[in-house]
């Protein structure tokens, strides 16, 4: 009675137990490598698991305290191959310090893979972060498993070539006043449920922020699901959830023992969307037998007009995925800027590699300045064409970075460019910004197939605009007044790299002002009223770390006469 009694305890205490139906009382214990201290068990860790098909078993003697010290880099507790550890009923302590990086498992893509199973082991982790992690391999928890701490990740499967498997005997659970997430499987890693399950309240957190999400299912049921299991997630673009393997079909029945927990931020189609709870659910899709997750009572568009205006914010991001994800690629919205969900590296649109054309002249409520958002369309390979309405002032950081196949935006009101906005969209030929009073660092970075840049009425600017843009013959900078730092606005660009390259931009890949032709106004003629000046011999503006020399350019003129 005393040891089930001890057994009870220990299963109170812990924030995630594994409790076996079987008294671990009687289980014999196994053969192997035992080690009762940390420096013995490191040298275990380094010297075996060479072969997964005759693992290295490892057996604690006793209690073991890893000390201070280790990064995240060269975990010194390290190893690769396959190795089963059985405690033997005894803990893993980390000495509790902010500098404690020691953990079981390695922490590269790159690393050879490590296969740690555990059983009958209690480890104790504090306010750190994982005790085991892999990043390639795979961790297995096995029955009589304990894990007490207050970090999210206590166990941690993250990146593609990683796994967290549930096996036979493990029931994770949750003591409340702990933290709710011990167990994590981050950015396309796999969740293999074979046995496991989780008391009422536990979770798992399975985070996955990627749009599109992964080309597989987040999660692995070789066999039917004995248990429920709480999940907590924290996913964009996902809708296959969970899949069989092997020969297994997933039933209905599996379906409804993986619970949601509530608090899970997720969106199908939405970006950060919302919570769960009463805006999606879980369903089994009997035409391919897996189990995904959709927005509740949600009707798809059958085309790229929609009007936003009586959807929710949730509702209208859905929509423009869905329309997107459905072959409609030319987009025409109707509502409030708002409820599309620009910006940020999540926003609708980012990473969207099949939006071709957007018209978003019946878009409102852009803003006291009207902006477009940042990031608003990132990394959108196959964009074309934007329309914005006529009030759009500025374009803001990175808005169209990397859309290499813009060729078309209307920014005939635009009276600011921010930072980056147009980086790496490298199928714009020609740019008139014929209102454009100020351009941020780096604004066309890359540009290669930039030819003509006009910019008549621009007086402050940020470093390395036109860096990379080596197909450029001519700009317009035809403005009368000062030309200055955008920062400020007072201090003269006549130091500043302005029209220079990045260190990135060299050779064939840079800009290169001898081969420009440069049109200023006539006020910035050799002893003109405003600066920079240029000289006599088509110099103008200081290189940056010359000693005071000019560019040279091909030419120089000017738009008026004095």
């Amino acid at each position: 009675m005393k040891k089930i009694f001890s057994l009870l305890v220990l299963c109170a205490t812990v924030v995630f137990a594994s409790c076996s139906k079987d008294d671990p009382v009687t289980d014999p214990v196994p053969e192997g490598i035992v080690v009762t201290t940390y420096e013995a068990l490191f040298d275990a860790l380094q010297t075996g698991g060479t072969s997964t098909d005759a693992p290295t078993l490892i057996t604690l003697g006793g209690n073991i305290t890893v000390p201070a010290g280790g990064d995240y880099d060269t975990p010194p507790i390290n190893g690769s191959g396959h190795f089963k550890i059985d405690g033997g009923g005894h803990t893993i302590t980390w000495e509790i310090t902010a500098n404690n990086h020691h953990f079981l498992g390695n922490s590269s893509l790159d690393a050879d893979a490590v296969y740690i199973e555990l059983t009958n082991i209690k480890l104790d982790r504090q306010d750190m972060y994982s005790a085991v992690g892999v990043y390639n391999g795979k961790i297995t928890l096995g029955k009589d498993v304990a894990l007490s701490g207050q970090d999210d990740n206590m166990i941690l499967a993250n990146g593609e070539k990683a796994a967290l498997e549930l096996g036979d005997g493990c029931e994770l659970s949750y003591t409340a006043g702990s933290s709710p997430c011990c167990a994590s499987v981050w950015y396309d890693a796999t969740l293999v449920l074979n046995g496991g399950k989780t008391a009422a309240g536990a979770c798992i957190n399975i985070v996955c922020d990627y749009y599109p999400a992964s080309s597989h299912p987040l999660i692995s049921v070789p066999k039917a699901l004995t248990g429920d299991v709480h999940l907590l997630l924290k996913m964009i673009g996902a809708t296959p959830v969970a899949q069989g393997i092997g020969s297994y079909q997933l039933t209905q029945a599996d379906c409804d023992r993986l619970k949601v927990n509530p608090e899970s931020r997720v969106g199908v189609y939405a970006g950060w969307g919302g919570k769960y709870d009463g805006n999606f659910e879980l369903h089994l899709d009997p035409a391919d037998y897996q189990i995904k997750l959709r927005l509740k009572n949600f009707t798809p568009p059958t085309s790229g007009t929609i009007d936003m205006t009586g959807m929710t914010d949730i509702v209208a991001r859905a929509t423009i995925r869905a329309a997107l994800d459905a072959g409609h690629t030319d987009l025409k919205l109707t509502g409030e800027l708002s409820k599309i969900g620009m910006g940020d590296q999540w926003g609708v649109f980012a990473n969207n590699t099949q939006i071709t054309t957007c018209d978003l002249t019946g878009v409102t409520n852009w803003g006291a300045t009207p902006t477009l958002p940042e990031l608003a369309f990132k990394d959108c390979t196959a964009l074309q064409e934007v329309t914005l309405p006529e009030g759009v002032q500025v374009i803001g950081n990175n808005a169209f970075v990397r859309c290499a196949a813009l060729t078309t935006v209307n920014l005939s009101q635009v009276t600011r460019i921010d930072e980056g906005a147009f980086r790496e969209c490298t199928s714009l030929t020609m740019l008139a910004l014929d209102n454009v009073a100020a351009i941020g660092q780096d604004a066309f970075y890359g540009c290669t197939g930039l030819e003509t840049l006009k910019l008549p009425k621009c007086t402050r600017f940020g470093n390395y605009i036109v860096t990379g843009c080596r197909s450029l013959t001519r700009i317009e900078a035809a403005a009368a007044g000062n030309f200055v730092d955008i920062s400020d606005g007072t201090t003269s660009i006549e130091n500043y790299a302005v029209f220079q390259n990045r260190s990135t931009h060299s050779g064939e890949n840079a800009f290169n002002p001898t081969k420009c032709n440069l049109v200023l106004n006539a006020d910035k003629k050799q002893g003109g009223n405003a600066v920079p000046t240029a000289s006599a011999d088509n110099g103008w503006t200081a290189l940056e770390y010359s000693g005071g020399q000019l560019m040279k350019w091909k030419s120089i003129t000017f738009a008026q006469q004095p």
